[in-house]
């Protein structure tokens, strides 16, 4: 770095002042906009002409922010030169510069974590100087974040542009003067801008190629055939080497189709469709990559039509060249071997060196003309010209739209803080800020070793998506990846004091949300700060409580990317927080903990057995997120209408009602140690071994949630049905053949098991009271889940006998779990068992699922479940008989009408003891 050392660096600060390249990162007023595929594709067929002008750039809202503007004129910043050599009036090829686009960048202008449409970071090539090169000088695994300022390549966007994007003080030694900063900042945040300065640079490598005395010429020299811009592409990537004293110039040998570094009997890149050739792409030198991308276009995954809209056609980025010939196209648009490598460079084609430093690279530098195509009208691809005419830039698309107002969404008198200064643009003209922002968002980054360099930075990403149009994310992490170096905090302070209750919202974006941990500290202005974990794995735009506190003085929430799970995969979004002032404390403070029987598993919704789980507590089977709490619309803890109200718990609460407040934190699955928290799942430490976490998955234990506290007036929770296999084994042992009922041993051995699970709900029930010190707290039974006097399930699997002895089982634990909280004041015990009286799987008015095949929902069990080929530790679903598949979840679980009837079991139980009575 020369001219001047860097400036320190900030703990306090997301943008780097110390920076090297020009237009920094996570700087909220510098985004740049991700376009869509064919927005780059109008872009680059505007640019190869000359066409980008102010006339024709008609997207707006992102481009207001400073240095930009709906003046702006591509082709006129960074003009097309006319080339020198071939003939007169030539140009270059779209798919010649969508191909090197394609390749340096897969088409992204923003950091890949922005969305098609979405603005975000520039896409920096190595902003921080890190060496993350396994085989490279100084290379080590544990400092893969080490930052070193003076080694930052700073290739900006789509064509990754170098020269000239340093802090004008800051050039590295050997790189141009820095452009002028309009220039760099359009060359970073404006894709069109980006576009036209490599099609100036690519024009330019062209002629350099054509100067008197160091021409390398191919083919037939028309720059309108793909394959002859073969060694300008070279140039492009590879640099040319002036000729000097020594007689070496040329195409440097890193790149000739001759190293020996590429497998010699390699394909043409990407040849017939054979897209997983990018995923070794160190097989082929960066010219045949190029010609490979404009032959073959690079599949986005996404489609969109010319108006930018996302649209189900195909997901090509673009459309391919095309050859008169295929077999020159899938057989010779990669050169021969010794077409770069004969007496023009001393090289030997049979034989060629094995270079390992640039000294011997200098030797083999190629300066000669070359053909392997001889009748390039035949034999040579063209170019498709997609937009012919000249148009109006096309629109931005539809993919990770913000939530740009709070009519619906929030209380009207909620106070906002953003996660922006309020004088930040939103960058899009269809999101106006038609609110107040009553606080302000600091950050805090650590710095263990005292370097100066705050590495946490790296890992910041900002998205022009959420709340706003604009959030914040990083990746998660804990003491074994690195959280000391890597934490970082942001804090939400409101501007003013809070002397009352109040409700704290946060806002999830839609996408960049993942964790199931995230751990929010919500200080309450005098000292004391509370804990609440969420799991933020919504998929939507969406407002999320984070619990009602009696604040007094100046509140403030602060969230990590520490988890307990932490392995740098999943990401931590930070958006907007509220406040919601209220009249007084709730009447209603509710935590429904639990299992299935509390999620509302299998009650769905109006739609059916399925439908109706939130989307966090019902996904991503068969992956480390997998996540089946399933907790339902239509749960029973929902449907509950307490004594001293007139409205359903979940109505009020989704409602931000001023007198109730639910925090729903039961679990499908759940066994009294996911409840209390008294160990981890195994997938917490083990990603691969997703299916150990039932129960819990990743969501923090219900008790250290943070739902409960000295201010919840009322618990409920089921629990115990899970534990020890004692029901899932009962009614698994029923079904499997012989007669569960005649078996002398059946109901000693789970009654056995019952017995453990009393004393189990004792420990726990201690454990609630200790955290929520003034609640009721009120423990559900189970029903009996079978008809007593009719069986109709398929192939027999029950009989009459053993749906009574099931029966039986049930209300044997439903007794010795009275009998556990008897005596206690402040915990009752209601029984479900007279209200289900004819309401079992097979009685006429059916309330309880009978066998339900699967999977219903994305987080439902799916067959091959189990942990071994031979079905141990069946805890993990129900299955069947014949084919040893999986059942759904939802099976012998009460319907809708079933968690209705709960939730009258409940109120009645309230009004018994009295509960809320003034």
């Amino acid at each position: 770095m020369s001219a001047q050392t860097a400036a320190a660096g900030s703990s306090t600060s997301t943008v780097d002042a110390e920076r090297t390249c020009s237009v920094p990162r996570n700087d909220a007023a510098q985004q740049a906009l991700q376009p869509t595929p064919n927005q780059v594709e109008w872009a680059v067929d505007m640019a190869i002409r000359g066409n980008l002008t102010s006339g024709w750039m008609t997207q707006g809202g992102w481009r207001a922010q400073d240095g930009l503007g709906s003046s702006v004129a591509p082709s006129v910043m960074f003009p097309q030169s006319t080339l020198i050599g071939g003939p007169a009036g030539g140009r270059i090829p779209a798919q010649v510069l969508l191909g090197v686009l394609a390749q340096e960048s897969n088409l992204w202008q923003a950091s890949y974590h922005s969305l098609p449409g979405q603005t975000g970071n520039p896409l920096i090539g190595n902003f921080y100087g890190t060496n993350i090169y396994p085989g490279t000088p100084g290379y080590d695994p544990d400092k893969i974040w080490s930052i070193n300022w003076a080694k930052a390549d700073c290739g900006y966007g789509m064509g990754q542009q170098t020269d000239g994007m340093s802090v004008p003080d800051r050039v590295q030694a050997g790189k141009p003067p820095a452009m002028s900063a309009d220039k760099q900042r359009a060359v970073a945040l404006d894709y069109a801008a980006n576009i036209a300065v490599a099609a100036q640079t690519l024009a330019d490598k062209w002629s350099e190629l054509h100067i008197p005395g160091q021409t390398v010429q191919i083919n037939n020299d028309d720059p309108k055939y793909i394959e002859n811009w073969f060694a300008a592409v070279w140039n492009y990537n590879l640099g040319f080497n002036k000729p000097d004293s020594s007689g070496k110039w040329g195409l440097g040998w890193l790149n000739n189709p001759a190293n020996p570094k590429y497998p010699a009997d390699r394909n043409a890149f990407l040849d017939n469709n054979h897209y997983a050739d990018a995923a070794t792409p160190q097989k082929w030198p960066y010219p045949e990559k190029v010609m490979g991308w404009a032959a073959y276009p690079i599949d986005t995954g996404r489609s969109y039509s010319d108006a930018g809209e996302q649209n189900s056609g195909n997901t090509h980025g673009y459309q391919a060249a095309w050859w008169s010939d295929a077999g020159a196209r899938t057989r010779a648009i990669k050169p021969p071997l010794d077409t770069f490598c004969n007496a023009s460079n001393g090289c030997n084609a049979g034989s060629p060196p094995q270079c390992a430093d640039e000294a011997c690279y200098k030797l083999y530098w190629y300066h000669a003309n070359a053909k392997w195509k001889t009748a390039c009208a035949t034999e040579c691809g063209n170019e498709t010209l997609t937009y012919k005419t000249l148009r109006a830039e096309l629109g931005r698309g539809n993919s990770g739209l913000p939530d740009c107002t709070t009519s619906g969404r929030l209380p009207s008198n909620a106070l906002i803080i953003d996660d922006v200064s309020a004088s930040t643009p939103t960058l899009r003209s269809d999101c106006s800020k038609s609110w107040t922002n009553s606080g302000t968002m600091s950050w805090s980054f650590a710095d263990p070793q005292g370097l100066g360099t705050y590495e946490g930075k790296e890992d910041l990403h900002q998205v022009g998506g959420g709340f706003g149009a604009h959030f914040w994310f990083a990746h998660t992490r804990n003491s074994s990846n690195r959280i000391d170096q890597m934490k970082v905090t942001g804090t939400w302070t409101l501007g003013r004091t809070l002397n009352q209750w109040s409700r704290v919202m946060v806002h999830l974006p839609d996408n960049g949300a993942e964790t199931q941990q995230a751990h929010y500290r919500i200080a309450l202005g005098n000292g004391t700060v509370k804990d609440r974990y969420i799991n933020q794995l919504h998929k939507a735009n969406t407002w999320v409580s984070l619990g009602v506190y009696n604040f007094s003085g100046t509140p403030s929430v602060s969230l990590t990317n520490e988890t307990v799970d932490g392995t740098a995969d999943d990401d931590v979004a930070w958006d907007a927080v509220a406040f919601q002032p209220l009249p007084g404390k709730p009447k209603n403070i509710v935590a429904s903990l639990g299992d299935s029987f509390s999620s509302g598993e299998g009650s769905g919704s109006v739609g059916g057995p399925g439908i109706g789980y939130s989307w966090e507590s019902d996904t991503q089977h068969g992956t480390p997120r997998w996540n089946a709490c399933r907790r339902s619309v239509n749960a029973w803890p929902r449907k509950l209408t307490p004594p001293n109200t007139t409205s359903p718990l979940g109505t009020a609460s989704d409602a931000w009602s001023t007198d109730a407040e639910l925090s729903f934190v039961a679990c499908s699955g759940a066994q009294t140690w996911n409840v209390q928290g008294s160990k981890d799942p195994d997938s917490w430490t083990n990603r691969g071994a997703y299916s150990w976490s039932e129960g819990q998955f990743h969501e923090m234990s219900q008790i250290d949630s943070g739902a409960l506290d000295e201010n919840t007036t009322l618990v409920t929770l089921t629990i115990g049905g899970n534990d020890e296999g004692a029901f899932v084994g009962a009614v698994m042992e029923c079904a499997s053949g012989g007669d569960c009922a005649s078996d002398t041993t059946f109901m000693p051995r789970y009654k056995a098991l019952a017995d453990k699970l009393a004393v189990s709900l004792s420990s726990l029930i201690a454990s609630i009271k200790a955290r929520a010190t003034n609640a009721t707290i009120v423990v559900m039974g189970y029903p009996e889940l079978m008809s007593r006097s009719r069986a109709c399930l398929a192939a027999g699997l029950f009989n009459v006998n053993e749906q009574k002895a099931l029966g039986d089982l049930s209300r044997y634990v439903n007794g010795k779990q009275a009998g556990a909280v008897q005596g206690d004041q402040r915990v009752s015990y209601a029984d479900p068992i007279p209200t289900f009286s004819g309401h079992g799987t097979c009685d006429d008015d059916e309330w309880i699922n009978a066998i339900v095949t699967g999977p219903n929902g994305n987080g439902d069990s799916h067959n091959k479940d189990f942990p071994d080929a031979v079905g141990n530790n069946p805890s993990l679903c129900l299955w069947d008989i014949a084919s040893r598949a999986c059942l759904s979840r939802e099976s012998f679980h009460p319907k809708s009408t079933g968690t209705t009837g709960y939730a009258k079991v409940m109120e009645q139980k309230l009004r018994d003891i009295g509960y809320g009575a003034i």
